[in-house]
């Protein structure tokens, strides 16, 4: 072996490890301390890239989630002024019941039947015009569904014409009043549509198709035999609208918001497991490289000190 002292190439070696094994060391102790084995982009720049996608996907379905629990409470809020809607309409059949038994009613009754009808139908009005969700309105029409016209156009934004009749060429689509958006990505949208509830638009029916003019259940009067049973008719109509309207809401929140509720949670599960796999730290085996790289530096350590030591062996030479 030769001996230098210009050039100490063993401390040299040895130096270079201790750094090598101090960067190490200070990695471990990074994902140890954050839990993290990514925490920049240099420490795995594919995995970084996909992970990144994910926690957004999963941020999206955690807000998707959020939309659907809203979506369910917006709804039952409504379904449940319904059903009380449906009760107070049973009431008004019964009331029509007994005022078509004119053969055992006095005037007095009869008003008194006429009266609790009025009644009842100022409390559905009432009910249509308070029920909200914080300040949206639900049953007074706002939601009812409507039909959109859009006018073809070309690349100059002049009006498309028909060929054969020289008319704008236009089409026609169904836009739902209540729509939410219950996915983590743009489009992903369900909607539903809820009818004015107003006693004025339920039950109604074209002129002369009862004999006591009624156009709808806000006109009901039963203090007389005809209008008992016309009335009758009409209730019932308005029985099925309604009972309608609560059936088209009840499958929306079933068959849509709920169980797109639990596919998101499930997804949400998996997607933060994968995500979990790419970017969290296995604290069991980084624990293990934290001790390995531990030893490491101390031995490399040890070594720099003694290859520092070897130029003393030129002064023994020399001191001879």
């Amino acid at each position: 072996m030769s001996l230098k002292i210009n050039h100490n190439i063993e401390s040299m070696v040895a130096h270079r490890n201790l750094l090598m094994n101090d960067r190490a060391l200070s990695k471990s102790l990074e994902r140890l301390a954050s839990g993290q084995k990514v925490n920049r982009a240099a420490d795995d720049p594919a995995a970084l890239v996909i992970s990144e996608h994910m926690r957004a996907q999963v941020s999206g379905m955690q807000q998707a989630i959020k939309n659907n629990e809203i979506a369910i409470s917006l709804v039952q809020t409504a379904e449940g002024s319904m059903n009380e809607i449906s009760n107070m309409l049973v009431g008004l059949r019964q009331r029509a019941i007994s005022a078509a038994n004119v053969g055992a009613s006095d005037q007095s009754m009869i008003e008194a039947n006429q009266a609790e009808i009025e009644n009842a139908l100022a409390s559905i009005d009432r009910l249509v015009t308070t029920t909200q969700f914080g300040h949206y309105k639900l049953l007074d029409g706002t939601n009812a569904s409507r039909t959109e016209i859009k006018f073809r156009t070309d690349s100059d934004g002049e009006f498309v014409l028909d060929g054969d009749d020289n008319k704008i060429i236009e089409s026609k689509s169904t836009v739902e009043g209540l729509r939410f958006h219950v996915g983590p990505n743009a489009d992903h949208q369900a909607s539903v549509s809820i009818r004015n509830m107003h006693t004025n638009q339920l039950g109604r029916v074209a002129e002369g198709q009862n004999k006591s003019s009624f156009a709808s259940l806000a006109d009901i009067d039963v203090r007389n035999e005809q209008g008992a049973q016309d009335a009758l008719a009409i209730i019932d109509q308005a029985l099925t609208e309604v009972a309608t309207v609560r059936g088209e809401v009840g499958a929306f929140q079933s068959q849509t918001l709920e169980t797109n509720l639990t596919s998101l949670q499930i997804a949400s599960e998996n997607m933060t497991a994968a995500e979990s796999t790419l970017r969290d730290t296995d604290m069991a085996q980084e624990l293990a490289t934290f001790t390995r790289n531990q030893i490491m530096s101390q031995s490399a350590t040890a070594q720099l000190a003694q290859a520092n030591a070897l130029p003393q062996n030129v002064l023994r030479l020399l001191n001879s």
